[in-house]
């Protein structure tokens, strides 16, 4: 009988493989599955394309030192573009307790997750030139860039321009460039000026979501390096004060858990930077970044009159609502003046348009009365 194992067989040869689980899970992109490889178990994912996520992925991998949280790379391969990597089992993820009832749980996951991406940055803070050489080997002369920051950056403040026109909103002056300039203030150079050189950029899963990660041990591994990039550490440590940005579980968390979380990535990174003024100044910036960017994204389905999914209803917050709390934020924000006066603007459009709605806390954190 065939079990779709015969490429993994000849990246392992030798090993005896047995499928214990198909569809782990299944994306447009990829699919993944457990198996057994003699007496270890294994996950198989496998890309229907290699561009751009198998190659971010086995290249990101490949660069992890010991100890790093993410998975072991066992094995790649470009056709069919397969990773295979170690199983890190059937552990919980934030997103489970942040969907759970029980606010203590859901607090220490956030602050398990911090630590997480804190560790992620200290192991990977010297890895730019191996990463962009195993990205260059793997993107077989394709345009695969180890920073897509500045791409992200004008591709949302083209769409954000877009939007406005058609909503009848005045772009500040200036505004849209201070957006496209945090390519160059939050990129991938990282250079400070306290000695740390290349100290507050590292590798990241881009996408480090609450569903993104497995409770292994004390602690949580990473996972999912599908859009690994270099970058400015500030933009993940923004995922915890701009909750959750590129993700569905984006609910609203209790600033006292935030600021825990925060707290907690500042003592493990390593970094005197990470406690310095200029750093808060700097994640204020991502936070206002992540802020108008995601609005970008989420935009087009928002403004359609997508009806509401009752299914998930519980899991994941609607569109208008994220959108809304985003731009309220990102207003109040004195980084960046311009970027924040746009955000008050098309708030204002928006909110004359479907209301002010309102985004909820986490359902861990809700008050059970």
């Amino acid at each position: 009988m065939r079990d779709g194992l015969e490429d993994v067989r000849a990246l392992l040869p030798g090993m005896t493989l047995t499928l214990i689980e198909g569809e782990l899970g299944r994306s447009g992109r990829a699919s993944v599955r457990r198996v057994l490889a003699d007496s270890v178990a294994l996950i198989v994912k496998t890309f229907t394309e290699p561009e751009p996520g198998w190659v971010r992925e086995s290249a990101a991998l490949s660069v992890m030192p010991p100890g790093a949280p993410a998975p072991r790379l066992v094995a790649a391969g470009r056709t069919p573009p397969v990773v295979v990597m170690e199983d890190l089992g059937t552990g919980t993820c934030v997103a489970d307790a942040l969907l759970g009832a029980d606010p203590a749980v859901a607090a220490d996951g956030v602050v398990s997750w911090a630590a997480a991406i804190a560790s992620l940055h200290r192991a990977t803070l010297g890895a730019r030139e191996a990463f962009r050489t195993e990205l260059h080997d793997r993107a077989r002369g394709t345009h695969v860039t180890d920073s897509p920051l500045a791409e992200n950056l004008d591709d949302a403040g083209r769409d954000l321009a877009r939007y406005c026109a058609e909503l009848d909103v005045e772009v500040p002056a200036g505004a849209l460039e201070q957006l496209g300039g945090l390519a160059a203030r939050l990129g991938g150079d990282g250079e400070r000026g306290d000695g740390d050189r290349d100290g507050a950029a590292a590798l990241t899963p881009a996408d480090a979501c609450p569903d993104n990660n497995v409770r292994v041990g004390d602690g949580l591994v990473l996972i999912d390096f599908e859009g690994a990039q270099w970058r400015h550490v500030a933009w993940d440590v923004a995922y915890l004060m701009m909750p959750w940005p590129s993700c569905w579980c984006a609910w609203r968390m209790p600033d006292a858990v935030a600021e825990r979380a925060v707290a907690a990535y500042r003592a493990a990174v390593g970094l005197s930077y990470v406690d310095s003024p200029e750093f808060d100044r700097d994640l204020a910036a991502a936070v206002a970044g992540w802020a108008l960017m995601s609005t970008s994204w989420f935009l087009p389905r928002a403004m359609a009159n997508e009806p509401p999914r009752p299914d998930r209803a519980l899991i994941a917050p609607t569109r208008r609502a994220i959108i809304l709390y985003r731009l309220d934020v990102a207003r109040r924000s004195p980084e960046l003046p311009a970027l924040a006066e746009l955000a008050g603007r098309l708030r204002e459009a928006l909110v004359a348009r479907w209301g002010d709605v309102a985004l909820a806390l986490a359902p861990a954190f809700r008050d059970p009365s």
